[in-house]
């Protein structure tokens, strides 16, 4: 394994991790402000700091047409994520949500095969089912029984569609990136997704009661902006140059385990008995997808 791609793999660990508090940031706040404005708010806060980051370095530019549209176009999947994920859990469940989520990585092998002409191997095919498996048994706790007890909604296929953007993110980013530094791409696809949200849900922003948000709620915020949004876009990106669609994709088990990890730094107890067996498969699962070519 040559050094760049250690980084990259290193770069989607500490991007696993900082989705981790993510959710947990999200859950926080969730009731304080109106879901998109929050998302407006994450993608606003998380541009005008590259915005900085690019004049310290002097790449502060505005891009040719074309490439306007090439960074609008990267900054879809996750939008689209993002957007369906807030509709659908409006009237599902989180853990519907939890289990659908498994899916990205097949997903996006299937659709980097057709885009992109690249070839799997039934190794990777094996190691993706592995985490699939071992992902379930840790959302429900050893019990795979309760799959069978899942009740689907139509939200819930709101929210599968909102996978296929996440599984197409990584084939995206890997088709349209020219070889610009990756704070250009990161900030700008950040800069153009914040101008479509302030399209889209402008018309909401006057009526918010600014100066009544809790310090609570500005804090979840800006966790969110700087390093859940900021941060590990930055290091998505990054690693999505060099890996694989699929291997990229692979580090959605491990987000499960970030969240419970998180969760025990915070002081809540772990029935760690109840998620070993699947926390053994998705560490399996992954070691087979960073050891493949």
């Amino acid at each position: 394994m040559t050094t760049g791609i250690l980084k990259a793999h290193l770069q989607m660990l500490g991007f696993t991790a900082l989705l981790g508090g993510s959710f947990i940031a999200s859950a926080t706040i969730s009731n304080s402000l109106p879901p998109m404005v929050i998302t407006w708010l994450r993608y606003a806060i998380a541009s005008l700091l590259f915005m900085v980051l690019l004049i310290g370095q002097g790449l502060l530019k505005l891009p040719r047409l074309r490439d306007l549209g090439r960074y609008t176009l990267i900054s879809l999947p996750p939008l689209l994520y993002f957007a369906c994920m807030i509709f659908s859990l409006q009237t599902t469940s989180a853990i519907n949500s939890s289990a659908l989520y498994t899916t990205v990585p097949l997903m996006s092998m299937v659709m980097s095969m057709v885009l992109l002409k690249s070839k799997s191997t039934w190794l990777v095919t094996t190691a993706l089912l592995i985490g699939i498996l071992g992902a379930l048994l840790i959302i429900f706790k050893g019990d795979l029984t309760q799959v069978l007890q899942l009740s689907f909604m139509p939200s819930d296929y709101l929210f599968l569609f909102g996978c296929l953007g996440m599984a197409l993110n990584p084939i995206v980013v890997k088709k349209l990136h020219r070889g610009e530094p990756s704070l250009v791409l990161t900030g700008w696809s950040l800069i153009c997704a914040t101008l479509l949200l302030t399209i889209m849900i402008g018309y909401q922003l006057p009526d918010i009661k600014w100066g009544n948000i809790s310090v609570i709620t500005w804090s979840g915020v800006l966790y969110l902006a700087a390093f859940a949004t900021a941060l590990s876009f930055f290091l998505f990106q990054k690693a999505c140059i060099v890996l694989s669609p699929t291997k990229v994709s692979g580090y959605v088990y491990l987000i499960p385990l970030s969240v419970i990890a998180t969760n025990a730094l915070l002081g809540q107890t772990i029935q760690w008995q109840e998620i070993a067996s699947g926390a053994a498969l998705v560490l399996i699962a992954m070691t087979i997808l960073v050891k493949t070519k």
